[in-house]
């Protein structure tokens, strides 16, 4: 990658930081991003959203370690995917600290047997102490679907999960293009947060 393309390329990830929105005005991401200059990127590009809190960003992987994908904004906000499932954020102001989806992850994959699996949230409470959430989930449904990412057209399996708590509950949904890769995610990752929502916008 050439100087020029690199400083336009680090300058498209600073604009659409979530940092950006420090002022009130967010940027939407959709708005500055071609799929001419997704091309041209020489890394892995991620768009997640947050529309609890009203944010978005694209993030870029910045390492990887025992199966999750850590990426990042430019100015720092991280999140932690196992196989596009959330495993972790950081930076968000309401973080989740870790979890094991491993029932969430063999389902987005297409794998997993019928029935209900669990999924474990850990949060840090007001006070700073450790606080555990159990989730029930199972999948309620897989239909083929066609995704536009931002001018990529996808033929993906879309997995829809339920996941219940005692009082309430929450639909997740993956979509697995047919390599495995899940390039869609929209998933509850907590009640300060809400839903996360992901896109991989690169081939």
């Amino acid at each position: 990658m050439g100087p020029v393309l690199a400083m336009r390329w680090r300058a498209l990830l600073l604009l659409t930081g979530l940092a950006a929105c420090a002022s009130g005005a967010a940027v939407d991401p959709r708005s500055v991003l071609t799929r001419e200059t997704l091309d041209a990127s020489p890394t892995p590009i991620l768009l997640a959203e947050l529309p609890e809190l009203e944010t978005a960003a694209t993030l870029a992987p910045v390492a990887a370690r025992d199966g999750v994908v850590h990426w990042q904004t430019a100015d720092g906000v991280r999140i932690s995917l196992r196989d596009g499932v959330a495993v972790a954020t950081r930076g968000t102001g309401f973080d989740l600290m870790s979890a094991d989806v491993e029932g969430s992850r063999r389902a987005a994959l297409g794998a997993g047997a019928a029935g209900y699996y669990p999924r474990f949230h850990t949060y840090l409470d007001g006070e700073d102490q450790i606080a555990f959430v159990t989730l029930q989930c199972r999948v309620t449904g897989r239909t083929a679907e066609t995704l536009d990412l931002i001018g990529l057209g996808v033929a993906t399996i879309r997995t829809d999960e339920r996941c219940h708590l005692p009082d309430r509950s929450f639909d997740n949904a993956y979509w697995r293009r047919a390599d495995g890769t899940v390039v869609k995610a929209r998933q509850w990752i907590g009640d300060g947060a809400g839903y996360l929502l992901t896109e991989r916008l690169t081939r």
